[in-house]
């Protein structure tokens, strides 16, 4: 394997780790804020009450991702499998 070539797929890593993980910190951002507004507005400050909606919203968009995520990250391995067959 030459440097390019690790070169590419350390990008391609890295592409791929960014596209798969940013649905899910843009969701767990957006429900973080709404949920912060929500207890300024209420004065209700409890760290359940901020921990809880994020933990639901990252498993709820985890579950309803997984065939795209897992999809993802497949193309990814293929892509480097065969690079390694190839030998370059």
């Amino acid at each position: 394997m030459t440097v390019d070539v690790a070169h590419d797929l350390l990008q391609t890593a890295l592409m791929t780790t960014m596209s798969v993980v940013a649905p899910l910190l843009a969701a767990i951002v957006l429900v973080s804020l709404v949920v912060n507004v929500l207890q300024t507005m209420t004065q209700l400050h409890d760290q359940a009450l901020a921990f809880v909606p994020r933990i639901v919203m990252a498993g709820v968009l985890m579950l309803l991702l997984l065939p795209w995520l897992l999809g993802r990250v497949t193309d990814y391995a293929v892509d480097v499998y065969r690079a390694a067959g190839n030998g370059s």
